[in-house]
């Protein structure tokens, strides 16, 4: 199995993702807690995502994507909620907004190196 398209995914998601928090609130330690969220999130999701493509086939990609990719919004607003003492309806329109600015990035930088 080849390694490298999970390790630059979990790099891009952390740098994009940790960078934008820095730019929104300047507060290193909210950048730090967008880390741990990413490190549990985007390796599981890379590894479930493969692992529905092998047994449902490559149509189930988006669907699967799809799924995950919602479902890490929610466990890094829960992140975010409890690390950063926010109300759940801003730390999940901050998740949302780190994740759809990382999936873009990702999307695009896959996108060139296919």
């Amino acid at each position: 199995m080849d390694w490298f398209p999970f390790l630059l995914a979990l790099g891009l998601t952390i740098l994009v993702e940790g960078l934008l928090m820095l730019v929104l609130y300047r507060r290193l330690d909210f950048a730090y807690y967008t880390v741990l969220g990413n490190l549990l999130t985007n390796p599981a999701l890379n590894v479930l995502v493969a692992l529905g493509v092998y047994v449902a086939g490559p149509t189930a990609y988006g669907p699967v994507l799809g799924a995950l990719e919602l479902l890490a919004v929610l466990v890094e607003a829960y992140v975010l909620r409890m690390l950063c003492r926010w109300k759940t309806g801003h730390a999940v329109g901050i998740s949302l907004l780190l994740n759809a600015a990382s999936f873009g990035a990702g999307f695009l930088v896959f996108r060139l190196l296919s």
